[in-house]
């Protein structure tokens, strides 16, 4: 009987050794930045009228913008014109339109631009219609700049869950990764310039009285919400079975060898070994969490995209008619940063012309 006991004994000690085990794991911990950036260009204040414009703007109230022979040309252009036409024809209407409006604003009587059409010389048709002061546009365009001043900054944060932010130290190399990551999945702040340049003539000696050209780009502002990106972890864990059928093999042992009783004994260590295998193995985690390092996730994957929670899948809808209205938005974001800039440079030039009068 004492054999058996003990090849009894050998089994349990096999059956109840633990094993461990690493698994990657996700957690609510992750490393986030926000980023705001300013780009300017550094352009010198639009130039003052010399005296002899400033005199003839004081003295004469009939006036009349011209605008570039690109614009003259565009006008009989038919709607089948290529996109660089209808790019100047709009640029042509937005900045004779300002020119006029603003002008109209500070006490101006002015004549439409449409009005000198015809064959002859704006200048012999500002005469025919009384014009005191011309204002030849000699070019308006919007230019894409290349030379400009930007600053950015970038602030690191550690959160877990829905806790408060905490700043995060990182290295001159996790910053790097971030500028990069930043500039190739954010939006470009514009660096679009538009130039105005125009002369004012007096119409009835011809002279012109005032050169004027000036570039003007406004700045940009650009600030990114928190960029979050999820932490793994590395846990430890450990299988084994239950502790407590030990203790009922160990006094089977007992029984058997202590109080010369090996049939009573070997029934109870028999019962400790049923117990063990019945109640079968429980994996537990061995310590806390080994968290990822900042060099391994901030900027190195891709970022946690905050969607909404679906409600549900969607009913089936079973009908006979079908109908939908959609609406198009025509105007290209890149047009309307256009027209803007038009409308500033043309304001800048009229606050020019009413500090003069």
């Amino acid at each position: 009987m004492r054999p058996c006991l003990l090849v009894s004994f050998g089994v349990v000690l096999g059956l109840g050794c633990g094993s461990t085990s690493v698994r990657t794991i996700g957690t609510q911990r992750y490393y986030g930045y926000t980023s705001t950036a300013t780009a300017s260009l550094d352009r010198e204040a639009p130039p003052d009228a010399p005296p002899k414009a400033t005199e003839a703007i004081k003295k004469f109230k009939r006036v009349a913008f011209v605008p570039p022979d690109t614009c003259l040309d565009m006008r009989a252009a038919d709607t089948s014109s290529t996109v660089d036409k209808r790019v100047i024809r709009m640029q042509c209407g937005v900045t004779m339109s300002e020119l006029e409006r603003e002008a109209e604003k500070v006490g101006f009587d002015v004549v439409t631009w449409q009005s000198l059409k015809g064959a002859s010389k704006p200048l012999d048709q500002a005469k025919e219609q009384k014009i005191d002061l011309l204002f030849e546009v000699n070019e308006l365009d919007v230019i894409e700049e290349f030379d400009r001043a930007e600053s950015s900054e970038f602030r690191y944060f550690i959160g877990e869950g829905n806790q408060p932010l905490k700043p995060l130290q990182v290295t001159a190399q996790d910053n790097a990764a971030c500028k990069a990551y930043h500039a190739k999945n954010a939006p470009k702040i514009s660096g679009m310039t538009s130039v105005l340049d125009l002369k004012m003539v007096q119409v009835s000696t011809g002279s012109v009285l005032w050169s004027y050209r000036h570039v003007e780009n406004t700045q940009a502002d650009d600030a990114s919400s928190l960029i979050r990106f999820q932490v793994n972890a590395r846990q430890q864990y450990t299988t084994r079975r239950p502790w407590w059928p030990w203790l009922i093999i160990a006094a089977g042992i007992g029984i058997a060898g202590g109080a010369q009783q090996p049939a009573i004994g070997a029934g109870v260590a028999a019962a400790g070994v049923v117990a063990l295998l019945v109640m079968g193995k429980s994996t537990n985690k061995d310590g806390g969490p080994e968290y990822e390092g900042v060099s391994q996730v901030l900027c190195r994957r891709p970022h946690v995209v905050d969607a909404p929670v679906p409600s549900g899948p969607p009913r089936e809808v079973r009908s006979d008619t079908f109908r939908e209205d959609t609406r198009h938005d025509a105007r290209d974001a890149t047009e309307e940063k256009r027209r803007t800039l038009i409308k500033a440079s043309v304001q800048i030039f009229m606050k020019q012309l009413t500090a003069v009068r």
